[in-house]
C-alpha cells in the first residue's frame, strides 16, 4: 500500500491464477500505444481482506512488488468486490517482460498451489 509500511496485504500463496493483458496508456495521445497488465484471481478469504483493505483506502495505491521493486500499480478507486486485482505493469516493462513475467508467475502459482495442498494433508 502507498503511503504506509511495506507489510503485504497479501501474498503468493492468496493468489489462485494470473491473467495478462494491455490497456490504453491513458498518459499517451498514441490511440495504438498500450501498457501491460496483470489481472489476479484471489482465494475467497484474500478476496475479502482485498474488499475491506480497498474499500478503507479510497484515493491510494496498492504497488505489485516482486523481489523488492515495484513493477506494478493498482490506483484505488472504489472497493473491489469480485476478487479479481489488476495490476497496470510499469512503462519500463516491455512486452516481452511482461510475458516472461506472466509466465514465470504462472509457473510459481502452479508450485505454490502444489505446496499448499501437500502441506495442507
Amino acid at each position: 500500500m502507498e503511503n504506509s509500511a511495506p507489510i503485504p496485504i497479501l501474498d503468493e500463496y492468496d493468489f489462485t491464477s494470473v491473467q495478462i493483458g494491455s490497456v490504453a496508456n491513458i498518459l499517451s495521445d498514441d490511440p495504438l500505444d498500450r501498457r501491460f497488465a496483470l489481472w489476479f484471481s484471489l482465494d475467497r478469504r484474500s478476496a475479502i481482506t482485498l474488499q475491506k483493505e480497498t474499500i478503507r483506502n479510497i484515493g491510494r495505491r496498492l504497488h505489485l512488488v516482486i523481489g523488492g521493486q515495484i513493477v506494478g500499480v493498482h490506483p484505488i478507486e472504489q472497493g473491489i468486490g469480485n476478487g479479481v486485482l489488476p495490476f497496470v505493469l510499469s512503462s519500463i516493462v516491455n512486452e516481452n517482460n511482461a510475458m516472461l513475467l506472466f509466465k514465470e508467475l504462472s509457473i510459481s502459482l502452479v508450485h505454490i498451489k502444489a505446496e499448499f495442498r501437500e502441506n495442507k494433508g
